[in-house]
């Protein structure tokens, strides 16, 4: 097994773990969990084309928008000039979930396409291409576990 094919272990779990994953937290989720908003992000501005601070909704569409730039972003490999990449619009559910599966499939995909020599290129100011990819799997847990968290307090409340 090569560097590529470990960093592509990592983001699979991360993605499609049967416990651990973005795919296991988005599991049977409904619309109503969706758009809901914890109590803590009520004061909270909407997020212009990702939607409702705190909410899963905005969660996967954030997502979405995040994997679509570091596929720009792996593409140019150019450290000093980071992409422009367009917000997702607030999609609803359905939507946010097909998008959001097809832009993770692509990005799997330019990190398979990888060499090993590749990791070493810088794509951001501090970060090589290996930091980088280990970045966005965390990131990809991080709102996992928020996600989560959003659906146990959804379902029994703030208090229990």
């Amino acid at each position: 097994m090569d560097a590529v094919q470990a960093l592509l272990l990592s983001f699979d779990d991360a993605w499609k773990d049967p416990y651990e994953s973005l795919t296991d937290a988005c599991r049977d989720l409904s619309e109503v969990e969706a758009v809901w908003q914890p109590p803590a992000y009520e004061c909270e501005p909407n997020d212009e084309g990702v939607g409702r601070p705190g909410s899963i909704l905005w969660h996967l569409n954030h997502l979405e928008f995040c994997h679509r730039h570091y596929i720009e972003t792996l593409n140019a490999r150019d450290p000093d000039n980071s992409p422009d990449t367009q917000l997702p619009g607030e999609l609803p559910l359905k939507d946010a979930l097909a998008a959001l599966n097809d832009t993770t499939n692509k990005l799997r995909g330019v990190v398979a396409d990888l060499a090993p020599d590749d990791l070493t290129q810088m794509v951001r100011p501090g970060h090589n291409t290996a930091q980088f990819i280990a970045m966005f799997t965390r990131h990809m847990t991080w709102h996992a576990s928020q996600i989560k968290q959003t659906r146990r307090l959804h379902a029994h409340g703030p208090m229990g």
